[in-house]
C-alpha cells in the first residue's frame, strides 16, 4: 500500500485541479464606446494605451452603465474567438452605484 499512496495523492491533486474553474482575465481602461443594443464595449487598455479591447457584455453583471471617457475594470473569458465579459465595474461612476457616498 505504501507504493500506491504517492500515486493516489498525484491522482487526487489532478482531479481537484481539473475541477477548479479557470479564473477570468481582467482588463482596465478608458471607455472608447459602448453600444447598449449590441452590448459591445470598446476600451483602451491602460497597460497598453495603443491597444483597444472589444468586449461583449451580454449576460455580464454591470454596475453603472459605461459611457465614453469612464474608467472601467472588466473580468472576461475568451469564448468562440470573442471576449465575453462576466463583470463590469465602472470606477468613474462607482459612487452612483453605492448611493452617493460623499465625504
Amino acid at each position: 500500500m505504501r507504493t500506491r499512496s504517492p500515486w493516489l495523492i498525484v491522482l487526487l491533486f489532478g482531479v481537484v485541479a481539473a475541477a477548479c474553474p479557470k479564473a477570468p482575465q481582467v482588463v482596465q481602461g478608458t471607455v472608447v464606446s459602448y453600444d447598449a443594443s449590441s452590448t459591445v464595449l470598446v476600451i483602451t487598455d491602460e497597460t497598453d494605451p495603443g491597444r483597444e479591447v472589444t468586449l461583449v457584455l451580454e449576460g455580464a453583471e454591470v454596475g453603472a452603465p459605461p459611457a465614453p471617457g469612464d474608467v472601467v475594470r472588466v473580468a472576461y473569458f475568451e469564448r468562440n474567438g470573442k471576449l465575453a465579459a462576466t463583470r463590469v465595474m465602472n470606477l468613474t461612476r462607482q459612487s452612483e452605484v453605492r448611493g452617493g457616498g460623499g465625504h
